[in-house]
């Protein structure tokens, strides 16, 4: 998934930014920061495919 398209789905999806934000605040990082992560990437696949 594209950079591009992780930001999208961040602004877009409520469900994906609850679950960023909680992983924002759980690993003291930023949301750009996050969505770099490997682990966030997949989550918003699972998003995306349901």
């Amino acid at each position: 998934m594209s950079g591009e398209n992780i930001k999208n789905e961040y602004m877009f999806s409520s469900k994906f930014r609850q679950y960023v934000d909680k992983y924002c605040v759980q690993h003291k990082i930023t949301v750009d920061e996050a969505l770099k992560h490997e682990i966030v990437r997949q989550v918003c696949l699972q998003y995306t495919e349901v």
